[in-house]
């Protein structure tokens, strides 16, 4: 009872502090706090804006990964050294070059929290472009932020680090790097003729992630979380491997060594993604690791298979076991894709 009262005090005091703000104000349509400071929501302008073209070998976002912009990020191979910007004033970013470095900076501070009920700022559709002549590499490509899309085309990168804690969609396109570390928490993924080299991709929210074509090569791929991974089109898979599962690989369960003599055991941990793979070749050893989600591989390119399941399906081209256990073809061969899952289904045709 208490907490009801605790509560409904607070949407009172909330009531107050709001009617006082709109008499001061005369009754504006939207107010907005930065920090202390209450001050009325001024209307979106629309600008269109090219810095000035300088070169340079390393590009770095210094926004921080808790820094929110609703705008496109596109950086891309061009005619020339370029960076430009249309959309809302509001998200106009500042751009400085140092000693080789492109450096993108937020661009208005703000410290609190607006009231916009009536939606009375404008919606601004807001774009950023950076590109780069072809043939120019890329020495260190850093973003640090939460951008609607980011879109990386034609590049090619020695060190690439993207991380963005909540973002619609990441699209890299013919790019290559030497050193990858890719941090995402977005809805979806695609990644289409690109050669990403020795490093990380880590899905942290529901997503799609899409490879087509191309090469990844001893890159771990990480998806923690119920979405849908698609590899396809002649994409290469050289070292590395896949994991659709929580970090600690395995049953959540602390009951797991009574789980081996029971049949009825039910698996309580998170629900992982299903993996379809078609076309694809595999170069050395390469795991694909699942927990209760399917994996399905078809017309693969690859010396032999191993499959292996804690409690369920594996089917290996005529071969089948429906409670767990392990199926083999060719596994001492140099070229071996392994299937490894808790609960889920394995499957190759």
């Amino acid at each position: 009872m208490k907490k009801i009262f605790k509560a409904g005090w607070v949407i009172l005091a909330l009531g107050a502090v709001l009617a006082i703000v709109g008499a001061a104000f005369n009754g504006v349509k939207a107010v907005e706090f930065n920090g202390f400071k209450v001050q009325t929501v001024k209307k979106d302008t629309a600008i269109t804006k090219t810095y000035a073209k300088k070169e340079f070998e390393r590009i770095e976002f210094v926004n921080g990964s808790g820094y929110f912009v609703p705008m496109e990020l596109e950086i891309r191979q061009g005619q020339d050294y370029s960076v430009s910007y249309s959309g809302s004033s509001r998200f106009e970013p500042k751009i400085d070059y140092q000693n080789g470095t492109l450096k993108v900076a937020r661009g208005q501070e703000m410290h609190g929290f607006s009231f916009d009920f009536n939606d009375y700022r404008s919606k601004i559709d807001s774009k950023l472009i950076i590109t780069v002549p072809e043939n120019v590499k890329l020495s260190f490509v850093k973003v640090n932020g939460n951008y609607d899309n980011i879109k990386l085309e034609k590049l090619n990168i020695a060190t690439l680090e993207l991380e963005a804690d909540s973002s619609e969609k990441l699209s890299l396109n013919e790019v290559t790097t030497e050193r990858t570390d890719i941090d995402m928490n977005t809805d979806e993924v695609t990644i289409t003729n690109s050669k990403l080299n020795n490093g990380e991709l880590s899905l942290d929210r529901v997503a799609d992630l899409v490879v087509s074509g191309g090469e990844l090569t001893n890159i771990n791929v990480k998806v923690d979380s119920e979405g849908r991974v698609y590899y396809k089109d002649g994409l290469v898979l050289n070292g590395g491997g896949t994991q659709l599962a929580d970090e600690v690989y395995g049953y959540a369960s602390d009951d797991d060594n009574d789980a081996d003599n029971d049949s009825d055991y039910v698996d309580n941990s998170e629900p992982s993604a299903d993996l379809d793979a078609d076309t694809i070749t595999i170069k050395g050893k390469y795991e694909i690791k699942n927990n209760d989600g399917a994996t399905r591989i078809m017309n693969a390119t690859v010396q032999g298979y191993r499959l292996t399941n804690k409690h369920g399906k594996n089917n290996l081209h005529d071969q089948q076991q429906t409670n767990g256990g392990t199926l083999e073809e060719n596994a001492d061969q140099a070229d071996v894709l392994t299937l490894s899952s808790q609960t889920g289904e394995n499957t190759v045709k």
